[in-house]
């Protein structure tokens, strides 16, 4: 064990959050080693915090939602352990990498779900926290889990065997989504259910301005609804509150007046076509849609802005965006860097009407701590979207973080106050999200089932619950 006694994590979170103190950090590298580690701990008392590769920026980064915690590093875990290319299905380890499991899927029938963050952050971590890729939510790639639990047995889910092998959803109750953000066991291994790579990706590309963004989002659920033909998650983003005074900082080249409209749409030459023309058509009333474009993600080159997108519509992960909006050349400098960066997931409507009394609202928070922010819709389904607000500060100005942080804490009472319940926590929120829209009866059974697997409280404490 690497010895950090009462380390302070305030330099390696980007987001600046209260820093916590550690009793040390762990980095097993199989099974074995994390159930004797767990085991170790039972006897000791010890508090365990698993970390997959610590790359949760703007929500705590690898820091603990609780002090005097052992982090757990399962980076060293990164085997993939079966690849079944008839099915489409990956068995992996917390520590592969996007890039590594990308890499290994090149010129196969299948690609990754990528998200747009750096190539070396985990896949099973980031799904595990409900994070969204290019194609769908995470969560859907959650096929099975092996975990340890807090008395170091070994449990599997979803049709996952003990040997490793993935068969599909047996019969029976799947517990597999019991082990989504929540602190019942360490996973130690997922079963990833992988994307078909299509014949053709045609990247949408769009900007809009700023007060056609309700209208947008009403006819691009429409298009939803009624039934797109082809695959691929649609996108409206990077549509900026910028405070009427004061200094305030966004990354380079996002216009205040205009938002983005974004998706890669997957599927055979004719869908990816037909897509397109019920696009247009359920977006003729949106002003400045006739510049919209569909080009071919193959296409796109290295000097094209697009370049980024084009990669990860194709099942490729990429640092480029991320690199470009934190200011560094490497991904290894984020957590240390001059730019700081705080992320709020909200549940978020598609109604125009809606849209625009909750931008306003968030408009007054704006003001009211001169720092911008940047609002993106991921439209995961037919009902709404998942919210992605991402809070941008320069880190070297006095006041700046204290300013940040205020602007999401008010920013999380206003969305709750108008109906966005936030789906995605960060270190300081963890568990207030969770009792803020859950019931009484609910709460109990999350206890009852907490105590169950893990009496001490052992595990991942103040994680997604009590």
């Amino acid at each position: 064990m690497q010895d950090l006694e009462r380390l302070e994590l305030k330099s390696h979170d980007v987001g600046g959050h209260q820093p916590r103190s550690v009793a040390g950090v762990d980095a097993p590298r199989s099974l074995d080693e994390v159930r004797a580690l767990v085991r170790q701990s039972m006897r000791t008392g010890r508090r365990l915090y698993p970390i997959s590769t610590g790359r949760n920026w703007g929500m705590g980064s690898a820091v603990p939602v609780t002090d005097d915690n052992l982090v757990v590093n399962l980076s060293g875990m990164n085997r993939i352990r079966s690849l079944d290319l008839e099915a489409g299905y990956a068995v992996i380890e917390p520590g592969v990498t996007q890039a590594q499991l990308a890499a290994v899927l090149h010129d196969t029938p299948w690609m990754l779900n990528v998200t747009n963050s750096c190539a070396d952050t985990s896949v099973v971590g980031n799904a595990l926290d409900r994070g969204d890729g290019t194609f769908r939510s995470r969560v859907h790639d959650v096929a099975g889990l092996e975990a340890v639990l807090a008395d170091g047995s070994v449990v599997t889910t979803g049709g996952l065997d003990p040997a490793g092998r993935y068969h599909g959803r047996v019969a029976g109750p799947d517990l597999t989504s019991a082990f989504v953000q929540h602190n019942l066991g360490i996973v130690t291994a997922m079963a990833v259910a992988l994307v078909p790579r299509p014949q053709t990706v045609g990247l949408v590309y769009g900007r809009m301005p700023r007060d056609q963004v309700g209208v947008a989002l009403d006819a691009m659920a429409g298009f939803l609804r009624r039934g797109n033909p082809a695959d691929g998650m649609l996108r409206v983003r990077e549509l900026a509150l910028v405070p009427s005074h004061g200094d305030w900082f966004l990354p380079k080249g996002v216009d205040p007046g205009l938002f983005t409209v974004m998706g890669p749409l997957l599927g055979s030459d004719a869908t990816v076509e037909l897509a397109e023309e019920l696009l247009r058509k359920a977006l003729i009333e949106v002003e400045g849609a006739e510049a919209l474009r569909v080009v071919d993600a193959a296409e796109v080159g290295p000097d094209d802005p697009l370049y980024p997108r084009a990669l990860m519509s194709q099942g490729i992960p990429t640092c480029l965006g991320v690199r470009n909006a934190l200011r560094v050349s490497s991904c290894d400098q984020i957590d240390a860097g001059e730019t700081g960066f705080l992320a709020l997931m909200p549940l978020m409507p598609t109604h125009a009407r809606r849209t625009e009394h909750i931008l306003a609202a968030l408009q007054t928070a704006v003001d009211a701590h001169t720092t911008a922010l940047m609002v993106e819709w991921n439209l995961v389904s037919r009902h709404m979207a998942n919210g992605v607000i991402q809070i941008f500060f320069e880190r070297g100005v006095p006041d700046a973080p204290y300013r940040a942080h205020q602007l999401r804490n008010d920013g999380n009472c206003l969305l709750r106050g108008h109906g966005c319940a936030i789906y995605r926590s960060d270190i300081d929120h963890a568990a207030a999200d969770v009792w803020s829209e859950t019931s009484t009866a609910s709460l109990g059974m999350l206890h009852r089932l907490k105590t169950a697997l893990d009496p001490d409280g052992m595990l991942s404490p103040g994680r997604y619950g009590a």
